[in-house]
Formats: C-alpha cells, structure tokens, sequence
C-alpha cells in the first residue's frame, strides 16, 4: 500500500522477457523488413502491416491488419498504433496475394497519398519512411525504388 496514499502512474518500465522481438536492432533498408516479411508472398489473404521506428531507425513494434488492402485501410488504425508505440517514422509493408508482380496499382499509390497528406497535417508529424510492396520472389520499395520489381517504376516522390 503506497504510503500517505500517493500513487503515480509509471510512463514506463523495463520488462524482461523471453519473447524475441521479430526485427533487432536497427532497419537499414527494405531488404531487413522483406526478409522479416519475406512470408507474405506466399499468403493467400491481403495484408497491410505497419512497422514503426524510432528516430534512429531501431524497430519498436509493428501491427498487422490482416484483411485489410490498399482500398479499404482506415489510415486512422496506422496512426492510433504510431503514437501507442511512441515512434518518430513509419513504414507500411503490403502484399500483393497470388501476384508476382510488386508493381504499385492505384490503390496502393491511392493509398500511400494518404498517408503522406495525413503525415504533413497532424499535429505530431511523423516521418514516412518506406511504403513496400511484397509479391511472390520480390518486392518493391517505393522510397528506395531498389526492389526486384522492375527498374523503371515510380520513385515515391513522384507520385
């Protein structure tokens, strides 16, 4: 029982624990998340997932919205999990299901406006890292425009 009856709220805390975090250290480049990712080619069931980072590039945590597209994601969740785990940038990773193909489609570059207009109008400005797009044996990342995906695709500035 505290004493004099004084509590506080702990902002945070160290825990211990067993559980390895799927991403170590810091995210140099696309090729570190789409070897962590690399299962998504083979899923049959659309995905969107967001990794968030700190301004250092060190992984804090990520969320997967399974189901979820390009077409149909409330860019809201990405933003609720961005301030829960405190991160200064984000990435979002998608897959094409069934497609060898990464190649950004309309609503995958629909999709990635948004989050770049939301990014330049909240009050916390968070930093959009990469936005990458995983098919089966490759991928693209829009912001490095490095992927296997193809060599004349659109840089994500010019979108």
């Amino acid at each position: 029982k505290p004493e004099d009856g004084k509590r506080y709220l702990k902002k945070y805390e160290i825990v211990e624990t067993d559980v390895e975090l799927p991403i170590q250290g810091r995210v140099r480049d696309p090729e570190d998340l789409y070897k962590f990712l690399k299962d998504l080619e083979d899923e049959a069931v659309s995905k969107v997932i967001g990794i968030y980072l700190d301004d250092k590039n060190l992984f804090l945590g990520h969320q997967v919205f399974l189901g979820s597209s390009p077409k149909n994601l409330d860019t809201q969740m990405l933003w609720h999990y961005f301030s829960l785990f405190l991160a200064k940038k984000f990435m979002v990773l998608i897959n094409h299901p069934g497609s060898t193909d990464p190649t950004p489609n309309e609503d995958d570059k629909k999709l990635m406006r948004a989050l770049q207009a939301d990014s330049q109008v909240l009050s916390f400005k968070p930093f959009f890292e990469d936005f990458i797009i995983v098919a089966k044996k490759s991928y693209f990342s829009m912001a490095t425009n490095d992927g296997t995906g193809g060599n004349n695709q659109e840089h994500i500035t010019n979108l």
